[in-house]
């Protein structure tokens, strides 16, 4: 008897009906991706519609853990390689020294290589390289113009013509001063 619950159970098992990728919400798809790929290794598709599931989910919740989860799914994904050096970024943008903001300036100019239609990074080199040297009018100068010849969102948008403006006053006050 017990010998046949066995047969009966990996029959059952391996010859039930394999659920078709879109079946799966987009929760199981990121809630249950250990277990998916685990029961399909090899189905490329089911793993892109992981990656596809997690990018939505982290962008939605801005959740940085995520994008590194895809990265270990597909390390060459441009899309968490963006955000997590945007993140990296960020946290050395947020370090009061010097060498903080070169490394700010390396992630932020990395991110930029992955998805390179976007102004946001260039935004934050200029920022950067202000913080790094406030003296140093051009170098800021030339990123936010980079930031503005790419997309970005209004919010954004507004806040690289304010920091432009910013600098370009400040450069004129000091020009003034040594007058």
């Amino acid at each position: 008897m017990k010998k046949f619950l066995i047969i009966t159970f990996i029959f059952y098992t391996t010859c039930a009906p394999v659920k078709n990728i879109n079946t799966y919400s987009k929760d199981e798809l990121i809630f249950k991706s250990d277990s998916l790929m685990l029961a399909s290794p090899n189905d490329s598709d089911l793993i892109q519609s992981i990656i596809t599931a997690k990018i939505d989910f982290a962008r939605d919740n801005e959740d940085i853990s995520v994008y590194k989860e895809i990265l270990i799914l597909d390390p060459k994904n441009p899309v968490a390689q963006y955000h997590t050096l945007m993140d990296a970024g960020f946290n050395y943008h947020k370090k009061d020294y010097k060498n903080g903001q070169w490394d700010a300036i390396e992630s932020f100019s990395k991110a930029a290589t992955y998805i390179d239609t976007l102004g946001e990074p260039y935004y934050w080199i200029g920022r950067a390289y202000e913080k790094k040297d406030e003296m140093d009018f051009e170098l800021p100068l030339e990123s936010y113009n980079k930031s503005l010849e790419l997309y970005l969102n209004q919010a954004m948008r507004e806040k690289v013509i304010l920091s432009k403006q910013k600098l370009l006053n400040r450069k004129k006050t000091y020009k003034d001063f040594w007058k």
